[in-house]
């Protein structure tokens, strides 16, 4: 038996939690440091996954959506095996293509809904004249000679009114459906209790959590100084810290007695 969706439930009724983030991001840095090997080579490999998958024609799309849900809750997985005590091997980061079916499904629904929340954005960039600009930019390619400057065709002012919708819209979904994957994975529940079960966890407590998102973003994106090499080190250890922020909303890592039936989810 899984977690159930009832578990889920009593756990958004409950009050939010103290939101910790010096302790997940050493935590995730202390995680990486103990299994380098595995969680250098995922990320490595995810990688490689993503990048094929995008770089095939017409298909490419739609192997890069079928895939990048299963990618995403990897470490999420690896994690939850190895901090429950059992020996994790390199097959436990793609055990989501197990239930690629709700994953793919939770995954579309976020991106509808977020494209749905860019069109105002989208919107006001046409009537700035950002479309018509653009294909004097594809016409141009790949020499880009004679290009227009922005200016003279776009209304600046819609430019950045239309830029500052975009960004909010995206940082709001973005932020609000940050686990629902996980909890569509952990929880076996469908798409539309994932989602809605992320955003309660979210709003509840969506500042702690955007400093969260910002600060691990920053130290993830620090490994670039390192000649790039550094994010192998830094991205899955940020990955990681995400994942006891989720583990500690949900107390998924703190209930005993779900340890075998969870357990029993991932041998499944």
């Amino acid at each position: 038996m899984n977690l159930s969706a009832a578990r889920l439930q009593r756990i958004l009724a409950e009050a939010p939690i103290q939101f910790r983030t010096g302790d997940y991001i050493s935590r995730g840095f202390q995680f990486m440091n103990e299994n380098l090997g595995l969680l250098v080579a995922f990320t490595l490999v995810s990688g490689v996954i993503s990048f094929f998958c995008q770089s095939l024609p017409f298909v490419g799309i739609f192997l890069s959506m079928a895939v990048s849900p299963v990618l995403n809750v990897g470490y999420a997985q690896f994690c939850y095996r190895v901090s429950r005590g059992h020996k994790a091997d390199f097959g436990d980061f793609f055990k989501g293509f197990t239930k690629i079916g709700p994953l793919l499904l939770t995954y579309l629904l976020m991106s509808l809904i977020g494209l749905i929340a860019l069109l105002p954005g989208l919107l006001v960039w046409y009537k700035a004249g950002m479309f018509e600009w653009a294909l004097e930019m594809i016409e141009a390619y790949p020499l880009f000679l004679e290009i227009p400057e922005l200016g003279e065709m776009v209304d600046m002012s819609l430019f950045w009114i239309g830029l500052a919708l975009i960004f909010i819209s995206g940082l709001i979904v973005s932020l609000l459906f940050l686990w629902s994957l996980q909890i569509a994975w952990f929880f076996e529940v469908g798409p539309l209790e994932a989602l809605a079960g992320s955003r309660k966890l979210i709003a509840s407590n969506w500042s702690n959590v955007l400093g969260f998102l910002i600060i691990s973003g920053l130290i993830a994106g620090s490994g670039v100084l390192l000649c790039g090499i550094g994010l192998l080190y830094t991205a899955p250890a940020m990955a990681c810290a995400q994942f006891f922020a989720f583990a500690d909303a949900t107390q998924i890592l703190g209930d005993e007695d779900n340890k075998t039936d969870l357990l029993d989810h991932f041998i499944a």
